[in-house]
């Protein structure tokens, strides 16, 4: 109840006054009958914990005794008691030194409960003809009417009480994104024009072997030191690759069980393509003669024309780069082993987007990986620089592309990133523009939703139905 509001109330003879001061909600019948008091009579209610106890008839020592006078400005009386939930004080006309302002200790809002008779000459009188008996049951809070009635060209009150309003800047959709990691988008044209990469940078590593095959030299190996100290096994190739499929398919089936799977593939698929593209390019400047005496390779031409380079093209590319399929008859793609890039990739696609406590698939990943570049050498179908030269550069390239991808600074130029140096920076950038942070691990089967809604409603069924036959069985 405001000053105003109680000065309005002493201009009216035999009104009957209460203020509760209750803990957040409206009081009930009871206590406000427990409350009422004449404005000649000075009387005090308290609520206990447990029980509602009214005092009537006291004295006025007795009646405040369990308050204590607080000596600061003057002001009232504070409640003594530490078992006092909710303290309700009335203070009527005439009551000497009682009229001072009254505070409860616990009270929810930390307000007085002043005496009209203190605000008699603060307060300008107003009329009160209309206001009808409304004014005893005003809020302590201005309420949600009245807050839509006050313009915002008022005046700005003092009161702690009054509600505040914030201006909110406006969310962009990429500051929304950011707030909700859950949202990752899949841009399915990102992830095909990554396969079209992939397929391109595929296409030039087997037209760079086309025209590597007429400049292979026919000379004896050259020096290798893990070569030279091993025993020749000719089927280590065939194992090799074997090994190498099995390691590709387990990768794939990771990817495909990814909640994420498009932005996964569009990063193998880039990643694949860029190896290729320097693969190209290396085994093209440097030649080197056959590891492997006994490997037959196709005769060279002198008179080679441009149909005869688009088939050696087309024959490399249906056999998928592979020797056991008899297709790979062409020599010289020593410098770097791209079976020992493709063991590398399977193995870290696996350990990346795996699940963490799958520690078996990471450790027999990794064994097929290394198995698979050991019979390789074992086979003499690449030297030892080529399989070191192929793990470093797929491994380094590997980390460093996830590292700017999860790292949000690095997708943005500066003097804070060299990275942005790099030839395939901008289409890194490009694909994960809206990539925010590491891919949580989650994992869904790679079906459209209609089917997934199916079977689950199905399963759903299901249940319900085995869960009332045994409760039909235990009855």
């Amino acid at each position: 109840m405001g000053q105003t509001e109680e000065l309005r109330m002493m201009s009216r003879p035999n009104r009957m006054v209460y203020t509760p001061i209750t803990r957040g909600h409206k009081p009930t019948p009871s206590q406000e009958s427990n409350t009422l008091s004449t404005m000649s009579e000075v009387s005090c209610a308290t609520t206990m914990s447990m029980e509602s106890e009214v005092i009537e008839g006291c004295k006025e020592e007795e009646r405040f005794e369990d308050f204590t006078e607080e000596e600061e400005n003057g002001i009232g009386w504070r409640s003594g008691s530490e078992e006092t939930v909710d303290t309700v004080v009335m203070v009527g006309a005439g009551t000497g030194e009682l009229d001072k302002r009254m505070k409860s200790r616990n009270s929810d809002y930390g307000s007085y409960c002043n005496s009209p008779t203190d605000l008699a000459g603060t307060v300008v009188p107003q009329d009160i003809s209309t206001d009808g008996d409304t004014l005893q049951n005003s809020p302590l809070l201005p309420t949600s009417e009245e807050e839509d009635n006050t313009s915002d060209s008022a005046k700005k009150s003092d009161n702690p009480l009054d509600t505040v309003k914030l201006e909110m800047p406006p969310v962009t959709q990429e500051q929304e994104a950011r707030y909700q990691p859950d949202k990752i988008p899949g841009e399915p044209l990102k992830t095909l024009l990554s396969a079209l990469f992939l397929g391109t940078g595929f296409l030039a590593t087997t037209a760079s072997l086309a025209f590597t095959h007429e400049r292979v030299p026919d000379i004896k190996p050259l020096p290798d030191i893990v070569l030279d100290n091993i025993k020749h096994q000719s089927w280590g190739l065939d194992v090799s690759e074997y090994l190498l499929m099995i390691s590709t398919i387990s990768a794939l089936i990771v990817v495909l069980l990814h909640s994420h799977r498009l932005v996964i593939l569009r990063r193998i698929w880039l990643l694949l393509g860029i190896l290729y593209y320097y693969r190209a390019l290396t085994m093209f400047v440097t030649v080197l003669p056959k590891a492997d005496e006994t490997y037959t390779c196709m005769p060279r031409k002198n008179d080679t024309s441009a149909l005869d380079y688009t088939k050696r093209v087309l024959t490399i590319i249906s056999g998928g780069g592979l020797s056991i399929n008899g297709k790979h008859i062409y020599c010289g793609d020593y410098i770097f082993s791209g079976h020992t890039m493709t063991l590398t990739m399977g193995y870290l696609v696996i350990k990346q987007y795996s699940p963490r406590r799958f520690i078996l698939l990471h450790w027999a990943s990794f064994l097929i990986s290394l198995c698979g570049v050991i019979f390789l050498l074992l086979s003499r179908g690449h030297y030892t620089i080529d399989v070191l030269l192929a793990y470093y550069v797929t491994s380094r390239i590997w980390w460093i592309y996830h590292t700017l991808a999860h790292n949000q600074q690095l997708k943005y130029r500066g003097e804070h990133n060299f990275l942005d140096n790099m030839c395939w920076w901008h289409v890194f950038r490009f694909f994960e523009t809206k990539i925010q942070g590491p891919l949580p691990r989650r994992y869904s089967l790679p079906l459209p939703k209609i089917v997934k809604r199916f079977f689950l409603h199905s399963f759903s069924r299901l249940r319900r139905e085995n869960s009332v036959s045994q409760e039909i069985f235990r009855a």
